[in-house]
C-alpha cells in the first residue's frame, strides 16, 4: 500500500518583494528636480522620496550632480536613440520620429521640459555651469543637423531654409510642454498624455506636408 503523499507547505512570511533601489532613486530625483531648484533639492530629500537609504546615492551614483545628470540622460535616452538613428540615415521621415518619440517620453514626464529649460536659464555660477553641461551633452550641436543633411540632399522643399526648419521643429517640440498654464486656461488647453500623443501626430503631419520634400518630388538642381 502506498502512503498518500502530503503536500509540501508553503513558507510562512513576508513575501519576497524585489526592489530597484537605482530607478526609485532616479525617479525621485525626476520629480523633485522638477518641482525644485537644484540647490534646494537635498540628498536627504531625494533619500525620503524613494524611500531607501541616503547612503545609496553615493553608491550609485557618487553624488547629487551624479544622480542629477544620470536622471537627465535615462530621461532623455529614448529622444536620444532616435536622434542618433536619424543622423546616420538622414531620410524623410527622421524629423517625424524624433518627434514621435519625444513626445512618447515627455507625456510621461509633462513638467521635465520645464526642467532643461530652467537649467539651460541658469545663471552662470561654478555649480550651474556644471548643471548645463551635463544638459549639453545630451543634446551637442551635431545631433541637431539633420536639417541641414536634409537640405543637401534635396529633402527639403524647395525655398525652406534649413535654419528655420529647425527653429520650426525646436518650436514644436519645446513649446507645448512650456506653455504657461494662464495661455491654456485661456484657450481651453488640456495637455493630458492622450492629448499629447495626438499633437504629436498632428505636429508630423505638419513637417510632412509644411517642411519635407515628398520623395517623388524632383531635385531642386535638376
Amino acid at each position: 500500500m502506498t502512503a498518500n503523499k502530503i503536500p509540501l507547505k508553503k513558507p510562512v512570511g513576508r513575501p519576497v518583494i524585489k526592489v530597484d533601489n537605482r530607478c526609485s532613486l532616479i525617479d525621485a530625483a525626476r520629480k523633485l528636480f522638477v518641482d525644485s531648484d537644484y540647490e534646494k533639492v537635498s540628498i536627504r530629500a531625494i533619500a525620503a522620496e524613494a524611500k531607501v537609504d541616503a547612503s545609496l546615492i553615493r553608491y550609485y551614483f557618487q553624488s547629487k550632480m551624479g544622480l542629477f545628470t544620470e536622471m537627465l540622460r535615462e530621461t532623455i535616452e529614448p529622444v536620444h536613440s532616435q536622434l542618433s538613428n536619424s543622423n546616420q540615415s538622414s531620410s524623410h521621415d527622421s524629423p517625424e520620429k524624433i518627434l514621435l518619440a519625444y513626445y512618447e517620453i515627455m507625456s510621461k514626464n509633462p513638467d521635465f521640459p520645464k526642467l532643461i529649460f530652467r537649467t539651460a536659464s541658469l545663471p552662470p555660477t561654478d555649480i550651474n555651469k556644471e548643471l548645463q553641461a551635463s544638459l549639453l551633452r545630451l543634446f551637442p550641436s551635431k545631433r541637431l543637423n539633420i536639417f541641414e543633411k536634409m537640405d543637401k540632399q534635396n529633402q527639403l522643399q524647395s525655398g525652406i531654409d534649413p535654419m528655420c526648419a529647425k527653429m520650426s521643429f525646436i518650436s514644436l517640440m519645446v513649446f507645448p510642454f512650456l506653455m504657461p498654464n494662464l495661455l491654456k486656461q485661456a484657450m481651453n488647453i488640456d495637455t493630458s498624455a492622450e492629448f499629447l500623443q495626438q499633437l504629436a501626430k498632428h505636429n508630423t503631419q505638419l513637417l510632412r506636408h509644411g517642411l519635407i520634400a515628398n520623395e517623388s518630388q524632383p531635385s531642386q538642381d535638376a
